[in-house]
């Protein structure tokens, strides 16, 4: 890349090479003092000048190859130069130090010769150390030697990227969130290609870096909405020991994780390391839905690959779409994840485990657990009351981080002195949990969809969806977010807004977990508006809560049954319901069948009856065969049956 008409050569590693013998003086950095003025920089009044004559390929850098780096996609990801806009707002991450919230007119040239004028500047470098190695790596006479800086992390660590699977509780997690890990390479190779990891003491004092919105104390759930969805926060990466995400996310919050570590080369490994301990002091705008956690988290991918998770339509991004963008990226050469270890939350490690104990030792532990009382242990040998103890204490560490009080600290402390008593025993973790897939396998969260009956075509599109019959995805769980959908009626001839979702959550607790104590209740929530089945009226705000119960059998089937209340703007404002559902699915395959009935006072009860049939196409495609039967006595006499095809893609 050159923009300046020049008379020199340049050889492959950038420098001049022409048939003149005189050498220009240098600057003790080695670059040419006459370009140095040339470009505006300062020069100090005790630079060393030397008089140098050398051969002419190891001359001074020449302006066109400044201007070419200045433009070199790395050196603008870090400063997070995108789109012709410097995205930091924070005032100290430039040395040029642009007007703040106003980064329009930001120079990326002028900043590369800032950096470079400051090259002998150790309190500078050490604090920007992705830039110096970057540029050493380009220009090489610039002699930068970061290991005088002592404060700097290990440019040698792994680096991994962690997804946190979704948390229906808390909406701004219900898309799952991500996480960056760096960790010293493990001296055992065979433990660290384990699908199911284990976390070593080791690995939890590895650091993290975790990109989020800095929230004031006590700041209420509709300011942070507010705030989130229009960029009234601002936002960067925290680091800290990953035991301390662990702890919120996998103790406290129950939630699996997925890790992703990368396949890097020696210097893209160093480069990233040094670019997360730049990040850290990185300020930027925050928006809930697009530069969020997966955003910036993704971002630090294209620094070292032509993977683009940031270039997505439209102005929404799930974390889901950083591991989609990760798996299906195919640069002809290796693989960009070297491996994908499945952490598995203290919850599931449990229930997991619980299940593999036989059936007496099973009703010993949940009868300690439902009495707290450590006197059934009392009829078990030796070793199977050593492993009753040990699992005991594992739930008992659970329960307090649902429910951390005195009662609960003082029984562990009794399981413990219990323990203490009988010999080491290695048996509750010799039971494997077993490796389940990541999320990031299943469809893209954006879904657009088509359905065709005989009398209507329907259009629909949906922003953020896991749905429960897409492979990979819970079977117990649904979620979705701002979905409209259009019909075109071939009967009036018109289009019109047969629905529209704001938010769409089911969650179905297993009657028959084995495990005693854990939650049984399940619930579902919906709102948004829609044509009142009652009335017909179009374009109905409403707002629906069920709560019930359902059960699983197997992992691969599963039924539930709802209360359901509904609050809306017709008359009455108000209907009662109950909906029961089953749901069936393997591996490309899935079916649903559900039956709800409603009832508003003084009108006739409308049940509906709907299944469907699933065919995965692709990753990213489906087809559907749908059937529904609708009584709408409030409407019509007579009972109406429909059939529909479907098509689904993601993207």
């Amino acid at each position: 890349m050159v923009e300046e008409q020049d008379s020199s050569v340049f050889t492959h590693d950038g420098n001049a090479d022409n048939n003149e013998t005189s050498e220009p003086r240098m600057l003790a950095n080695g670059l040419d003092i006459s370009l140095a003025k040339e470009q505006g920089m300062q020069l100090p009044s005790e630079t060393i000048i030397e008089e140098k004559r050398q051969p002419s390929k190891n001359t001074a850098t020449t302006s066109a190859k400044l201007k070419a780096l200045s433009k070199h996609s790395q050196w603008q990801h870090l400063l997070f130069y995108k789109n012709g806009k410097a995205e930091v707002i924070s005032p100290d991450f430039y040395l040029i130090d642009p007007k703040s919230r106003s980064k329009r007119n930001f120079d990326p040239y002028a900043e590369l010769m800032a950096t470079i004028e400051q090259a002998s500047n150790e309190s500078v470098f050490c604090k920007y150390p992705a830039r110096y190695l970057w540029l050493n790596h380009h220009l090489p006479e610039l002699n930068i030697n970061l290991k005088d800086c002592p404060q700097l992390p290990d440019p040698n660590q792994e680096i991994s990227l962690i997804l946190v699977s979704n948390y229906l509780k808390n909406p701004a997690s219900s898309f799952g969130h991500v996480l960056v890990k760096t960790s010293m390479t493990a001296e055992a190779e065979d433990s660290m290609s384990e699908a199911v990891r284990a976390l070593s003491s080791e690995d939890l004092l590895n650091n993290s870096y975790n990109f989020g919105a800095r929230i004031p104390a006590n700041e209420n759930g509709a300011m942070y909405a507010i705030k989130g969805l229009f960029g009234l926060y601002d936002a960067g990466f925290s680091e800290t020991e990953f035991f301390k995400q662990d702890g919120v996310y996998s103790k406290n919050e129950q939630r699996d994780m997925w890790e992703y570590v990368l396949n890097l080369e020696a210097f893209e490994t160093q480069l990233l390391n040094y670019h997360l301990y730049e990040a850290k002091s990185a300020r930027f705008d925050y928006y809930f839905i697009k530069q969020n956690c997966g955003y910036r988290s993704g971002e630090i991918l294209e620094l070292i690959s032509d993977v683009k998770t940031t270039e997505r339509i439209g102005p929404w991004y799930a974390p889901d779409y950083v591991f989609d963008q990760l798996l299906e990226h195919d640069s002809g050469t290796e693989s960009l994840v070297a491996s994908v270890r499945y952490l598995p939350s203290e919850q599931t490690q449990l229930r997991e485990k619980f299940v593999q104990l036989s059936k007496p030792l099973q009703n010993v532990i949940n009868e300690v657990i439902r009495t707290e009382n450590t006197a059934p242990l009392t009829t078990l040998n030796a070793d199977d009351r050593a492993l009753a103890l040990d699992f005991l204490i594992l739930h008992r560490t659970y329960k307090i981080s649902q429910d951390n009080t005195p009662e609960q600290l003082a029984f562990k402390n009794e399981l413990l002195s219990q323990r203490f008593a009988l010999p080491a025993s290695d048996d509750l973790a010799n039971l494997a949990v077993p490796n389940k897939a990541s999320p990031a396998l299943s469809n893209k969260t954006t879904q657009t969809k088509v359905i065709l009956s005989n009398e209507r075509v329907q259009v629909g599109l949906s922003l953020f969806v896991k749905d429960p019959l897409n492979a990979y995805t819970d079977i117990d769980k649904r979620f979705e977010a701002v979905q409209a959908s259009l019909g075109y009626d071939f009967d009036d001839n018109k289009w019109t807004l047969t629905d529209f979702i704001f938010l769409d959550m089911q969650q179905i607790e297993n009657l028959r977990q084995p495990l005693s104590g854990e939650p049984k209740l399940s619930w579902q929530l919906k709102t948004g508006a829609r044509t009142d089945l009652f009335t017909g009226n179009n374009h109905s705000p409403y707002a629906q809560g069920g709560i019930g119960a359902g059960a699983k059998f197997g992992k691969h089937m599963l039924g539930y049954g709802m209360v359901n209340a509904t609050v809306h703007d017709q008359d009455r404002h108000a209907d009662i319901g109950v909906e029961f559902g089953l749901r069936a699915k393997r591996d490309t395959q899935s079916a649903e069948l559900s039956y709800s009935a409603s009832k508003r006072e003084g009108r006739a009860s409308i049940a509906l009856t709907k299944l469907t049939l699933r065919q995965q196409l692709s990753k990213n495609n489906d087809a559907r065969i749908i059937v529904t039967h609708a009584n709408y006595d409030a409407l019509s006499d007579s009972d109406n049956t429909n059939a529909s095809i479907a098509w689904h893609h993601y993207w």
